[in-house]
């Protein structure tokens, strides 16, 4: 834990929030955890603080809930590279990265679209990058931050290309509007003529600017340990480092003053953070299952779907339907509706239909067989009635916790119903 994590909060004389922020979690990168970071943030008295790892969310969920802890309002992010799109007009066609701030839910959402986008390929070179023509198809509810110094607008402009610079710039803001900030980062050594031109850039482009730090490290003396994880990363020594590899000095959790004071010519960038965070307010629902939509006719719920096709497959599966057959369903039917798990018997009825479909074979097993409403959908194959089997084994009421349907896939052809779970 890292001294800025400890005692009362520290006055506040200048408003600021960390809105690029890596923790470990952007692995053999970053060097705090989630919970230091809030921490930090919590002693530096910051009302909000943003987490931007890099490609991936691994760590959202556990930084939301330490944030929570501290009273720090958590802002998810992801930061990842996004080529320029086709045609643009630079030598340098290199990815630049970004980083993407979630306003709400429908942007969370789209922070993990991008992210498993940018993921799914695991032959994928890093320096690709997500295509522009994928990126801008998951913008809804993102604030846009164009990145520090592995964005392609500082990386063009560091190489008097301003008018691709500026391109860039444009293109981002037809795309998010208002939603987009210039991002004016001074950790390391680039001059500050530099963040001088990008910030008349935004001003000649109409665009607000606003000031962040690339946190890596907690404090200054980790910058050497943050240097041998990205020696591991790369597999190289450390005397071998490409100068843009490891964070630059001065990336770690500074304060509000110290922000003013490495951009003392920017004021404006370091207020306006406050503003940026104000407008991330998003709330995940931890806690509740979400299982995925169903397709369903318009005025169909997913519990009305199920009875019918319970029924339908009792019809089919049973010479007649007794009072003793008729009882068990509707009991079945009214536990599974009251815990709201209607979609999962529909999902796994799906997956079940399309395995039979491809003819790969399968074997029920477990709790799931003492089921009728599973046996009717053809999700298992034991007949509950003809055994005995209680349904309570499966799912009592008295039990919180989601049940599991445990179903056996032949492991010469289960890469097939996996595939198409994940397309689906």
């Amino acid at each position: 834990m890292s001294r800025l994590a400890t005692g009362p909060a520290r006055p506040v004389s200048v408003p600021f929030v960390h809105l690029h922020t890596h923790s470990y979690f952007s692995f053999q990168d970053g060097v705090a955890s989630p919970a230091d970071l809030a921490l930090a943030a919590a002693g530096h008295g910051m009302e909000a603080l943003a987490l931007t790892d890099h490609d991936g969310l691994t760590g959202a969920v556990e930084f939301y809930v330490a944030c929570r802890a501290q009273g720090v309002r958590p802002i998810l992010g992801l930061e990842l590279p996004v080529a320029p799109p086709l045609g643009f007009a630079s030598p340098d066609a290199r990815p630049g990265h970004l980083v993407l701030l979630a306003t709400d839910l429908t942007g969370w959402r789209s922070l993990c679209r991008l992210s498993s986008a940018l993921l799914e390929d695991p032959q994928r070179e890093p320096q690709r990058g997500l295509s522009f023509e994928r990126f801008r198809a998951d913008t809804a509810g993102l604030l846009c931050l164009t990145g520090g110094r592995h964005s392609l607008a500082v990386r063009l402009l560091a190489a008097r290309q301003t008018a691709p610079a500026a391109h860039w710039l444009g293109r981002l803001a037809e795309l998010f509007d208002d939603r987009l900030y210039v991002e004016l980062s001074p950790a390391g050594e680039a001059s500050a003529e530099l963040w001088a031109r990008l910030a008349e850039q935004a001003q000649r482009l109409g665009l607000d600017t606003v000031a962040t730090n690339s946190v890596h490290t907690l404090l200054p003396e980790q910058a050497t340990l943050q240097r041998t994880l990205t020696a591991i990363r790369l597999n190289r020594t450390l005397d071998k480092l490409p100068p843009e590899a490891p964070s630059l000095p001065g990336a770690d959790f500074i304060s509000g003053d110290e922000m003013l004071r490495r951009l003392a010519q920017h004021p404006a960038a370091v207020a306006r953070t406050v503003e940026v965070a104000a407008r991330c307010r998003l709330e995940l629902p931890l806690g509740v299952a979400h299982y995925p939509a169903v397709d369903l006719p318009e005025g169909v719920t997913a519990l009305d779907a199920l009875h019918e096709r319970a029924y339908a497959g009792a019809r089919a599966r049973y010479a007649e339907i007794t009072p003793e057959l008729e009882a068990r369903l509707r009991h079945e039917l009214d536990v599974i509706g009251q815990r709201g798990y209607a979609p999962l018997f529909l999902i796994m009825e799906e997956i079940m239909a399309f395995a039979r479909a491809q003819a790969v074979p399968t074997s029920s097993r477990g709790s799931a067989a003492s089921s009728l409403v599973a046996h009717c959908l053809g999700i298992t194959s034991p007949d509950p009635m003809r055994l005995n089997l209680y349904f309570e084994r499966f799912l009592n009421p008295a039990r919180a916790s989601p049940p599991d349907i445990d179903t056996d896939l032949c492991s010469r052809r289960r890469d097939t119903v996996i595939r198409h779970v994940y397309d689906t």
